[in-house]
């Protein structure tokens, strides 16, 4: 020990007379971390981490700074010590009541709210304020136990795993953008009609348009889409072909000739399932339409088309089904049968 601060001593007397550059060397020997001559330091906290930059280029990154606190929802006779709000003494923990109607006692517009709605959360109509929020203070807006979707979670099955394709607006947002936590006059808790809720979104389907799909126009969403997540791509509920012949089922009822697209399931080939401004629903006029198949040159190499060239192709053809093998309606064929003989 005594030699130790000997050695010390002399360092001290030696480095009293040197240079920054000698003494820094000196320093070095006896102690870890010893600055060049010249730096200059600076601190800087970010998430519980001290890094610290001198102007010789060293970094040093440690860990032992406070974390930072995230802001606290704190309930405000909570916040202003004011127990008896809730409790019958500031000594107990005995409430004043039942958690329903302690909590009622200060919300008296959500208990109107509740009352008034034909749809209730079930925690919400038990007055089981506690499964859903913190008495005191939360990490989380509206004093909420767990985040959002994870407060839902502990009670309501994922409704995104019901297959990979998911609505972004399940996967990114939160369930209360659609539904109410208390209570509605919607089914499924909706804050808003089923046409409304989507439309908050998908304003544009219908914007401008002339001729509106019937389910859509009804603001029936759900008659064609799931509104969580499902199997089919655009979540619908099933592939195209079966829900088009959910309701279209006469088509091609008996016909012995299917139109390819038709037999094919690809009905979104020709029409949009939602709006447009031509009649059948379809993405282009027909002759364009026809001709996104059909080239130029085939259709005027049949004799029947000279002289036709600006008519409609559906004033002959079924657009769907036939009984001929050219899709032919039944009058067209048989003017085409006797010009035939």
């Amino acid at each position: 020990m005594i030699g130790g601060l000997t050695m010390l001593a002399l360092a001290v007397l030696v480095l009293s007379g040197c240079r920054s550059e000698t003494k820094q060397k000196w320093l070095t020997f006896f102690f870890d971390g010893v600055p060049q001559p010249g730096a200059t330091n600076r601190v800087v906290v970010t998430r519980g981490l001290v890094v610290t930059t001198n102007t010789v280029g060293a970094v040093v990154v440690t860990s032992n700074a406070l974390p930072v606190q995230p802001k606290l929802d704190v309930h405000p006779p909570y916040g202003d010590r004011n127990c008896t709000a809730c409790h019958e003494s500031e000594y107990s923990q005995k409430m004043r009541g039942k958690t329903g109607e302690v909590c009622f006692s200060c919300h008296t517009d959500l208990k109107k709210g509740i009352a008034a709605g034909k749809l209730k959360h079930q925690p919400a109509e038990e007055g089981d304020c506690l499964s859903c929020h913190n008495p005191h203070q939360s990490v989380n807006r509206k004093l909420l136990v767990k985040p959002g979707p994870a407060l839902c979670l502990t009670c309501h099955d994922d409704p995104a795993a019901a297959g990979p394709v998911k609505h972004q607006a399940v996967t990114s947002g939160d369930c209360v953008d659609c539904h109410a936590p208390h209570a509605s006059n919607v089914k499924g808790l909706l804050k808003k009609s089923v046409k409304d809720t989507c439309a908050g979104c998908h304003n544009d389907l219908t914007a401008q348009k002339t001729v509106i799909h019937q389910p859509v126009d009804d603001g029936d969403c759900l008659e064609c889409h799931t509104p969580h997540a499902g199997k089919v791509k655009g979540l619908l509920k099933k592939p195209v072909k079966e829900i088009c012949l959910d309701c279209h089922d006469d088509l091609i009822a008996k016909k012995k000739v299917v139109h390819q697209p038709v037999d094919d399931g690809d009905c979104l080939a020709c029409h949009n399932p939602h709006a447009t401004n031509l009649k059948g629903l379809l993405k282009k006029p027909v002759p364009a339409l026809c001709g996104d198949c059909h080239e130029d040159k085939d259709l005027k190499a049949v004799k029947a088309h000279a002289g036709n060239e600006d008519k409609s192709c559906v004033i002959c053809h079924e657009a769907h089904a036939s009984q001929d093998k050219f899709l032919l309606k039944a009058g067209a064929a048989a003017k085409e049968a006797g010009a035939a003989k």
